[in-house]
């Protein structure tokens, strides 16, 4: 089965058609999926409709096709979404080492997706880089940024998710109307808030660069007069270039604090009746869902 957005706020189990794999592919039974919850309560929201929900999976590989050298049993991340199996090109999974935990596994796939970002903007190891935003793209952010070396700071309206900056490595957390202005030399956007976004451009200094990780989907994310009186230059990214080659970094610098991003845990099963308690201000960073007990 798998969990789609069949109509506006409708949540639905399906059923999978049966598949053979073929040359080349693998069979992944899903252990953990992970909610990226922002993306998804906007699906249910606006569609598509029926799309199919989530992204990073963890599970492990119960078969595997001709040509194939991962063995079965290996434990890989997919991103089959919200999925009780799949089917993938072998190419396609990235194989966690031993001994990295199942939880901090789970977040390669976002990690090179904010790092591809962040190569976009190449912060220099003397510049000041300000993230917008605490939740989970800014909260991997300040990990890529902080293990590479970087001043990294952070604006956050939430008391909870401000603690969560510090716990993840940055050095100053702000209010958003806290900042101090023309301060920054980098900025990255995942508040996903129109008022996030402004308050970031404010913090820039002039002639300075932005990237925007996050899809503007609390609102549309407009350029301010700060943007043309400091002459600023603003890009976006989307999805990563090389996961395998950001994984073999990510498994040397993952730390026990990346499973404080899924302090929420439900069972399969229960999966669709968490969206409602998701969709108030509150909501956690992330939610994992437990696919086998």
């Amino acid at each position: 089965m798998r969990l789609i957005a069949a109509a506006p706020l409708t949540p639905r189990w399906e059923p999978l058609a049966p598949r053979r794999i073929g040359p080349g592919e693998v069979r992944v039974q899903t252990r953990l999926s992970a909610l990226s919850v922002a993306s998804e309560l906007s699906v249910l929201r606006d569609g598509p409709f029926p799309s199919a929900l989530g992204y990073q999976t963890l599970g492990t590989v119960t078969e595997a096709g001709p040509g194939v050298t991962l063995p079965v049993g290996a434990r890989v991340v997919t991103t089959l979404g919200h999925a009780a199996w799949g089917v993938h090109g072998a190419s396609r999974v990235i194989p966690v080492p031993d001994d990295v935990p199942d939880r901090a596994a789970l977040s390669v796939i976002l990690a090179e997706e904010t790092a591809k970002g962040l190569r976009r903007v190449q912060p220099a190891p003397h510049e000041r880089v300000l993230v917008a935003g605490a939740g989970l793209l800014g909260l991997l952010s300040v990990v890529n940024l902080t293990r590479a070396g970087h001043d990294v700071s952070v604006i956050e309206p939430r008391a909870d998710r401000q603690a969560l900056a510090r716990q993840f490595g940055a050095r100053e957390v702000y209010g958003p109307e806290d900042a101090p202005r023309d301060s920054f030399d980098v900025g990255v956007e995942c508040s996903a808030a129109p008022a996030g976004f402004a308050a970031l451009l404010g913090a820039l200094k002039p002639r300075g660069r932005c990237v925007v990780l996050s899809d503007g989907n609390w609102g549309a994310l407009t350029l301010t007069p700060d943007f043309h009186r400091k002459e600023l230059s603003v890009v976006a990214s989307s999805d990563g270039e090389d996961y395998a080659a950001h994984a073999r970094w990510w498994w040397r610098n993952v730390s026990p604090v990346l499973e404080a991003l899924y302090p929420v845990t439900v069972a399969a099963a229960n999966l669709p009746d968490l969206y409602a308690r998701l969709s108030t201000p509150d909501r956690p960073v992330s939610a994992l869902v437990e696919w086998i007990p």
